[in-house]
């Protein structure tokens, strides 16, 4: 699997620096041609990387709106909640307030000086995830034979609630991760195959 790292172009590459450090608590990597007056940077949290360059240096004029449009999600290490506190008592700007989303995610949202906005989330420590995909578990109708107490989600369960074997249950993520994410099917078997050897009902089988 690859990875992405976007690019922000931002107007003051000396203040954005400053805030992804220390108010938003990201580490300085690389920074070209020198901290005196950089043209590229790169700061990361939790293994997530984003670069920065000067707008001016891709054509965007001062009268153009950065940001619009664009909200980067990162689903970060530690304690959400801490963290929210933290960025809170820096006067970050928090576009959107911390709550639990109905799909298992507990998020909130900050709004940097360019106008970018950055989503950080966890998965909820109040909902349930599939033991067998991994899947967060939030409605009754969301578990196996609609059962809040079942370990499995309906997709991973028969009818009658009881878990799919392992053969079923692969060819059902491996079909949704193909139909869904446009995966060809080499790729998404390698991704399931990775996630159910994760996943404690396949634990050391996978």
């Amino acid at each position: 699997m690859g990875y992405i790292s976007p690019t922000l172009a931002v107007r003051n590459m000396k203040q954005t620096i400053e805030f992804y450090k220390n108010s938003l608590g990201f580490k300085m990597g690389m920074l070209f041609p020198d901290a005196d007056n950089p043209e590229y940077a790169d700061l990361s949290k939790d293994g997530m990387v984003l670069m920065f360059i000067p707008a001016e240096n891709v054509g965007i004029g001062s009268e153009e709106k950065l940001g619009v449009g664009v909200n980067i999600y990162m689903q970060i290490d530690g304690d959400i909640d801490e963290y929210y506190n933290e960025l809170k008592n820096k006067v970050v700007k928090i576009a959107v307030d911390i709550k639990d989303e109905p799909y298992g995610i507990r998020d909130f949202t900050v709004e940097d000086i360019d106008g970018y906005k950055l989503t950080f989330n966890q998965i909820s420590k109040t909902i349930k995830s599939c033991m067998s995909c991994g899947m967060p578990m939030a409605k009754p109708e969301d578990f196996g034979g609609g059962n809040p107490e079942n370990l499995y989600c309906v997709h991973c369960s028969n009818t009658d609630g009881s878990l799919k074997n392992y053969e079923e249950v692969f060819e059902g993520m491996v079909n949704f991760m193909v139909s869904s994410q446009k995966m060809d099917r080499k790729t998404a078997e390698s991704a399931v195959k990775e996630r159910m050897s994760s996943m404690p009902a396949w634990s050391g089988r996978a």
